[in-house]
């Protein structure tokens, strides 16, 4: 009887975690998609000379706001 709620507990705890895992990453995605449209915002909202002067052109925009850059912390 003992082995028998141990296995249950056990396989209770594994489901438990992967809900959990599940909804972790579905935040995970909301958060980063939310960085994402805020750079693209922000970047975009500079003119030719800003985002020249920072080293980048309008066309790279959406390529840095997808990457993962450490780099761009301070942006967002």
């Amino acid at each position: 009887m003992t082995q028998a709620v141990l296995v249950a507990h056990s396989y209770l705890t594994k489901t438990v975690e992967l809900i959990f895992d599940f909804f972790k990453s579905i935040d995970e995605s909301r958060k980063r998609r939310k960085i994402v449209k805020q750079t693209i915002r922000e970047l975009s909202s500079l003119n030719d000379k800003e985002l020249t002067d920072i080293g980048i052109s309008r066309s790279d925009i959406l390529h840095i706001a997808h990457s993962k850059n450490p780099n761009l912390k301070g942006w967002v």
